[in-house]
């Protein structure tokens, strides 16, 4: 007789189903409308079903401290994010990127705001840090839910930026499951990761990756330099800090 599933792998087999769907967005839904008038509401779609899901999976076996939605650490989580904002800024300072304002209207800033805090803020970390989170820990425990809740964000990024996007994803994936371990919670980390998305956003050129990959160049050895220390000390930091 099989032993019945327990709520953590229960949850973790509707979260791969809640990805199924992702199969065909890559392939087909994202070369169709990047670039387009259709990008922005496809992504707000995307981000509301995924919101939705998780949700429905996550608050039918935990409560909302459960999943990471407390008071626990939000000032820590804010500093670190203050910081991986700093390193960031300097990582593109000391390139030859040309750097400029780019929310110049009224309305896409506030688009912007709205679309980073509310649907790529939340989530991301709800389905991360939060939900996928919890049911790994619970299940593996809490190197588990580090290390693969680390892969599976690289793997979200995925689209449009192949595995460059993948490496990203899974470099800043691990400052952010080194937070929430330290945290206890994910609400300062939503604001961080909304706030450090936002910044960049706002600065950074809209260029394509072939550009990225062949033109951009370190010209300030110094804040490279910087930032290179800063990414590694808040790291060390994070895996020597005491729990919240």
């Amino acid at each position: 007789m099989r032993r019945p599933l327990t709520k953590s792998e229960s949850a973790l087999a509707e979260i791969g189903l809640m990805f199924l769907p992702g199969i065909p967005a890559y392939f087909w839904l994202w070369t169709h409308v990047t670039d387009t008038v259709w990008e922005k509401p496809a992504n707000a779609f995307v981000y509301i079903y995924f919101i939705t899901c998780i949700l429905f999976i996550g608050l039918r076996r935990w409560s909302w401290n459960d999943i990471g939605i407390n008071r626990h650490g939000i000032g820590f989580s804010l500093a670190c994010g203050g910081v991986l904002i700093a390193a960031r800024m300097f990582a593109l300072a000391c390139t030859n990127i040309p750097l400029a304002w780019q929310l110049t209207t009224l309305g896409r800033l506030l688009g912007e705001i709205f679309f980073y805090f509310a649907l790529v803020g939340v989530g991301e970390e709800l389905i991360f840090r939060g939900v996928l989170w919890r049911a790994l820990e619970e299940w593996r425990g809490t190197r588990w839910a580090i290390w693969v809740t680390t892969l599976g964000f690289g793997i979200w990024h995925i689209g449009g930026r192949g595995m460059v996007g993948i490496a990203v994803g899974i470099f800043y994936g691990i400052f952010f499951a080194a937070i929430r371990w330290r945290a206890g919670g994910i609400i300062g980390l939503i604001v961080a990761h909304a706030l450090i998305d936002l910044s960049t956003v706002a600065i950074t050129p809209n260029v394509e990756m072939s550009y990225l990959l062949t033109q951009v160049q370190v010209v300030n050895s110094w804040l490279a330099l910087l930032s290179e220390i800063t990414f590694v000390g808040l790291l060390i930091y994070l895996w020597k800090a005491p729990r919240r």
